[in-house]
This record gives structure tokens, C-alpha cells and sequence, in this order.
């Protein structure tokens, strides 16, 4: 293979050798400068100043070539964001991680471009195996070669080419060369994430922390809506559209500065929705206990719209938003409630939030004392249930008190309620060899669809849901994990090792995480779903605090390390 550095104008394209330091391609100036990370891993940085262009790492020859998706057998060129926020339906032939390898008898070469939000979201994969050839790219030649478009009615991705304009401004693109001994796609997989960690994370050699943050760092974006420089998408299926709840979870990973950024990108309508103002609330203090400045005026609002939603019965339950047909109220979106109604998820999250409001100085009354009351009045002696309407299992019930510990050091729900739950939901039928179902029947059995429903009315969008997908019963990662870590809180029996065991179930799936495992099918879905990597962070917190077993971690590094 040989590899060069491409310089790509309107006019014509340059092409010169990786070590060329400093040359001119037309009337561009381009300098190449490399720093060694480590043994098998080089950091290159290339600038490019006086007009419009795009640059790239080109190679070439006898290889087979993988984009992070898999094997490249056909040409394709894949983006990392349609440029779009507003598009939540959209076709892209998309890549969570801006990265090409090729794989011959001599190694494997991996490439990975810097996390997209440095590029302006423009970064690309050209992979041509027709031509024995790629590119790794800072912008955008245009089309979609080989592209299969897999929805109806979305958005579809301009198919124009992207120069950055370098007039006046550098446009500097930075890649990574990695050397390995990676031949599947688990074990390229496996290896990108550590190279990532290692260059632009802490690289502290975790196989588990690698992933988990890699994963995030290659989801940051520019900030399309001008609302704050940068942010953070879920996932490559969300475009370039950041989501509270998940943003949320996945920013307890990044650095203090892409969490600021991040975290500065809220705006009223979002912050208002669903259970978003306890997230923006509990967020707000997180950066307030580590000295921070916190966003006043839309923690303000998060305030007020959760004094709202205390108000509307004024007993202490707290009943969140919903749409018009009584639905998205919180993560659980396509479930509709009764408005009166109370979740015990939404519950807890309010205790954990007002304690934070309390602690950053706002005035709540007696609301807190009031929250746990009836968080504690929800037990009906065998378990807490999905909600007061609703007397079903659900895993999320817990979420609220162990945020509410690990950020106050204290747990709210009494042991005895918590352990109880616990073993009667991992006693049950919800226990299923592809992970615990994140609602069913008190007997675990999988719901009915009515059960989903409100005023008689279930939602049009979970009506058409299988048994076992998303929130049919499916099992999710985040979810699932802070249920048995809670649990492990509690000091309930088991809880540990179910941990390692739910872990396990994704990462034999493929060799990562998803947002939710089938539990019928048991296939994962969305891969490297971003807020899985809360679980990383804040095991390590109780970790660092003598608070838990790093067992867990151990168990994760061994499975990783041998994945193939």
C-alpha cells in the first residue's frame, strides 16, 4: 500500500508524499507535520491556507478495505452528518467513526479522522475497492455512489462537493495512523477505539473506557443551530441534532470544555419537554459541584416548568408534559399517561432535582420532603411499579435515586424496597437470555399492547411495534445497567454479577453496545448508542469513591480483549 496526503481544489487535485512537510498545491500553501503518539500510532496534522479546498489521506494498492461499518466490497462514500438538525427522518450513507483500513498479509492500516465537529461535520470515507483505493477526508467530493436509499419520505443528503474555504483561515485536518494486528471487524473495531482514547482522550488503556469514549468523542458535531460551537449527537442515526436526555449521560465521558459546550446548546422549547427540565436541572448542579458556571437563565426555566409540573395535583407527585395523545413525557415516549398519572421514573428524577435545585440556591419549599413521600407511597408491597395507573415492571424506576447518590452521597428509596424489586423483577419472566425487558406484566410476561395506552387510546406509532423491539419489551443497555447498579447500591444479592452478565449479552452480540437488544430476535440495534458510556463513568465514580467492585471492570477488559 502506498499512502499520500491529497489536496483537493475546484480547479484540479495535488497529491504528494506523507512526509512532504511543506508544499504548495496551486496557489495553496499545505504543510504536513506528524507527532508519534505511541509505538503504533502517529498523529498527522495538515494545514492548508489561500482558497477553497479539501484535503485527505489517499492509499492505495493491494489491500481489502473496511469502513467502521464493515468490509468494503463496492464503492461508497460515507458522510458523518446530512447537515441537517431538523432532520430526524433522513437517508445518509452514514459512519459513527470517520475511518478506513486497509488489511494485507503485512498488517492493518487504520486511519480515523479527528471527531467531525473540527471539519465543520464535512468529514467523509470515499472507499473505491474497485480501484484498489481510498479516501480519508476533511470535506465532501459529492454523490453517493452505490448508495440504497432504505426510507421513504427523508431527507437526502445534497450530493454537491464541500470546500472549506481556506482564504483567509487555515482549514486544518488531523488523522491518526494506526498499526495493528487486527484482521476482523470486532478486532478493528476494538483497536480504533483504544487508538481515539489514546490520542485525544486520557489513554489510560482500558479496552472498555476506550469504547465508551471513543464512541462519544466521534459523536461531537458543530453546532449547526449556532446555539453554543459544539454538540453532541446519540448516534449516526440522529444526524446533526442533539437530544437532552441522551447528551446528558453521554457528556459524563468528555472533556469539561465539550461537556460545556454541550451543555451551553440547550434552548427553552427543549429544555421544557418531557422529563428534560429534571435532566437540565440535575446537569446544571453536576457542573455547579465541579465549580462551574451554570446556564442561570435556562436553569431558571427548568425550575419554574418543574414547580409547574408539582403543581398540577399538589399532593408531591410530579406529572410531566405530554404530547396530545398523552404521550412523551419522558424516555419512554410512544407509552401514553394519563395526566394525573405519576411514573416512577419521573418521580425519583424530580426528588434527585430538586434536591440539586436546593443545592444551587432555589427556593423549593417543602416540594422535596413531598416528592419522596410519594415516591415511597408508589411501593405496593411487592415492587414499585411502572407507574400509580400503571402496575407494571419497569427497570427505569430506580434512575432518580442513584443519580441522587451518586451526586449527594445518599440514597432516597429504603433498601428493603429497592431489594425487593429487584428480586422479583430478576426472578421473573422479564429475565431473558438477550436481557431484562425494560417493562412487563408482574409476572415478567411481555405486556399487552392496551397496556401502553390511555383513555382507551393507545399511540399510533407503539400500536405497529413486535413483541421484544424498543419499548415493547426490548432490553436496554442504560437502562438495564443503572437498574442492577442501583441495585448494587442497595446491597441486593446478584446485582454484580448481573452486571457482568448484561454487559456480556451486547458485547457477544458484536463486540459493543446498542441502545436496546431484541429480546425476542436478540439482535442489537444502534450500535454505540452514545449514553451507554454513563455506566463507564459512573461505576468509576463509586469505584474512586471504595463504593463498588472493580470486578466489573475486570470481567470487561478480559471479554474485550479477546473478542475476534
Amino acid at each position: 500500500m502506498k499512502y499520500s496526503v491529497t489536496v483537493h481544489t475546484r480547479e484540479k487535485t495535488y497529491e504528494l508524499p506523507l512526509d512532504a512537510g511543506k508544499f504548495t498545491a496551486g496557489s495553496i500553501a499545505v504543510g504536513v507535520d506528524k507527532r508519534v503518539v505511541s509505538d503504533k500510532i502517529t498523529l498527522y496534522t495538515v494545514s492548508a491556507l489561500g482558497g477553497e479546498c479539501y484535503v485527505s489521506l489517499h492509499g492505495k494498492g493491494e489491500a481489502e478495505f473496511c469502513s467502521f461499518n464493515d468490509f468494503c466490497t463496492e464503492e461508497h462514500l460515507f458522510r458523518q452528518s446530512p447537515h441537517n438538525p431538523k432532520a430526524y427522518l433522513f437517508s445518509i450513507d452514514g459512519s459513527p467513526v470517520p475511518m478506513a483500513a486497509a488489511i494485507s498479509d503485512d498488517g492493518t492500516d487504520i486511519f480515523i479522522s479527528d471527531e467531525p465537529s473540527h471539519c465543520k461535520n464535512y468529514t467523509t470515507q470515499h472507499m473505491i475497492p474497485e480501484r484498489r483505493e481510498f479516501y480519508l477526508s476533511s470535506g465532501d467530493a459529492g454523490g453517493s455512489p452505490n448508495y440504497k436509499k432504505w426510507r421513504e419520505d427523508t431527507y437526502e443528503p445534497e450530493n454537491k462537493p464541500y470546500y472549506h474555504d481556506a482564504t483567509e483561515k487555515e482549514h486544518v485536518f488531523r488523522f491518526i495512523w494506526v498499526r495493528s494486528d487486527a484482521k476482523t471487524m470486532k478486532s478493528i473495531r476494538r483497536d480504533s477505539f483504544l487508538a481515539i482514547e489514546k490520542t485525544w482522550g486520557e489513554g489510560k488503556g482500558s479496552i472498555y473506557r476506550a469504547m465508551c469514549f471513543g464512541a462519544n468523542y466521534m459523536h461531537l458535531r458543530t453546532n449547526e443551530t449556532g446555539t453554543s460551537k459544539k454538540w453532541i449527537v446519540p448516534g449516526i442515526q440522529y444526524a446533526n441534532c442533539q437530544y437532552q436526555r441522551d447528551s446528558f449521560w453521554q457528556t459524563w465521558i468528555l472533556s469539561p470544555e465539550d461537556e460545556r459546550q454541550s451543555y451551553l446548546a440547550h434552548e427553552a422549547k427543549g429544555v421544557c419537554g418531557a422529563e428534560n427540565p429534571l435532566f437540565f436541572i440535575i446537569w446544571s448542579y453536576r457542573v455547579f459541584s465541579k465549580g462551574g458556571e451554570i446556564f442561570k437563565e435556562m436553569c431558571d426555566i427548568a425550575v419554574n416548568k418543574m414547580f409547574e409540573c408539582f403543581s398540577k395535583v399538589g399532593d408531591g407527585r410530579y406529572c410531566p408534559d405530554s404530547d396530545e395523545n398523552h404521550a412523551y413525557r419522558n424516555w419512554f415516549d410512544i407509552c401514553c399517561f394519563e395526566d394525573d398519572d405519576a411514573d416512577a421514573y419521573s418521580q425519583g428524577l424530580s426528588v434527585c432535582a430538586l434536591r440539586a435545585a436546593r443545592e444551587m440556591g432555589y427556593d423549593i419549599g417543602d416540594r422535596y420532603e413531598k416528592a419522596i413521600a410519594f415516591y415511597k407511597s408508589m411501593f405496593n408491597g411487592e415492587f414499585v411499579p411502572l407507574s400509580v395507573k400503571k402496575p407494571y415492571l419497569a427497570l427505569d424506576y430506580s434512575i432518580g435515586d442513584l443519580l441522587h447518590f451518586v451526586l449527594f452521597g445518599e440514597t432516597f428509596i429504603p433498601d428493603e424496597q429497592v431489594r425487593a424489586t429487584y428480586s422479583h423483577i430478576m426472578n421473573s419472566k422479564a429475565k431473558t437470555p438477550y436481557g431484562t425487558k425494560i417493562v412487563a406484566a408482574p409476572d415478567g410476561e411481555y405486556l399487552p399492547m392496551e397496556a401502553f395506552g390511555a383513555y382507551g387510546k393507545v399511540h399510533p406509532e407503539m400500536a405497529h411495534l413486535d413483541l421484544g423491539r424498543y419499548a415493547n419489551g426490548g432490553s436496554y443497555h442504560i437502562y438495564e445497567m443503572l437498574f442492577h447498579i442501583a441495585a448494587y447500591v442497595h446491597g441486593a444479592d446478584g446485582a454484580l454479577d448481573n452486571m457482568i452478565w448484561r454487559l456480556f449479552v451486547d458485547l457477544d452480540f458484536d463486540g459493543t453496545t446498542h441502545e436496546y437488544m431484541h429480546t425476542i430476535k436478540g439482535n442489537g440495534v444502534k450500535q454505540n448508542q452514545g449514553w451507554n458510556a454513563a455506566i463507564y463513568a459512573i461505576w468509576e465514580i463509586l469505584c474512586e469513591r471504595g463504593q463498588a467492585d472493580r470486578r466489573f471492570f475486570d470481567a470487561a477488559e478480559e471479554k474485550l480483549k479477546t473478542i475476534e
